[in-house]
């Protein structure tokens, strides 16, 4: 989540609104507002790499935003 939140005000507006999108689905997620399938496509599509790689301008960003996904998956 650390790299998630890091990436909030980055400058990059397509990382910021898919480290938002991440985290308000583990708040979902948390309070039992959408099941663990659910969750897990839901992050699997933020860091689909056929449309991140069109959106990516910076590839540090871009594996900040991978990295911060998957430690969410590794919860559930």
């Amino acid at each position: 989540m650390q790299e998630l939140r890091a990436l909030i005000g980055c400058g990059r507006p397509w990382a910021e609104q898919r480290a938002q999108m991440a985290l308000q689905l583990s708040e979902a997620y948390s309070a039992g507002q959408i099941s663990p399938d659910e969750y897990k496509e839901l992050l699997q599509d933020l860091v689909r790499t056929d449309i991140l790689d069109n959106e990516a301008d910076d590839m540090a960003v871009k594996a900040m935003l991978v990295t911060g996904v998957y430690g969410l998956l590794q919860v559930v």
